[in-house]
């Protein structure tokens, strides 16, 4: 199944590197994120700041590694984190997801047309 994991990061460079990371390490297939603004309640005072929305795409294998992940490398003290199942998603979609992540079968290597050294 896909899930969109939700989180919002102070600027562009803290999500980008995390971005990066998650996606190489094949916790995420995919993020997307975006400058938004954000009014919110924090220590009795209302905020109103600029922030960026991230939505990293995995699946249920991968999730509790992604959480983990975020949790650890998040600047605020209290990180929004929130999951969000996909009900309905499309076959050639989910199986870019599954194989984009921990989830995908790893690919054989052919290694017949190597020469072994006598």
């Amino acid at each position: 199944m896909g899930i969109v994991i939700v989180s919002t990061y102070p600027d562009k460079k803290s999500i980008s590197k995390v971005a990066h990371i998650v996606v190489q390490r094949k916790l995420a297939a995919c993020v997307n994120y975006a400058k938004i603004n954000s009014i919110y309640s924090w220590k009795g005072k209302i905020e109103d700041t600029e922030e960026f929305l991230a939505l990293f795409k995995t699946t249920t294998k991968s999730k509790r590694q992604l959480k983990k992940e975020i949790e650890k490398s998040h600047p605020y003290k209290v990180p929004e984190i929130v999951e969000l199942k996909m009900d309905d998603v499309s076959m050639p979609y989910m199986k870019w997801l599954d194989d984009s992540t921990l989830g995908g079968k790893p690919k054989k290597r052919n290694n017949s047309s190597k020469r072994r050294n006598p």
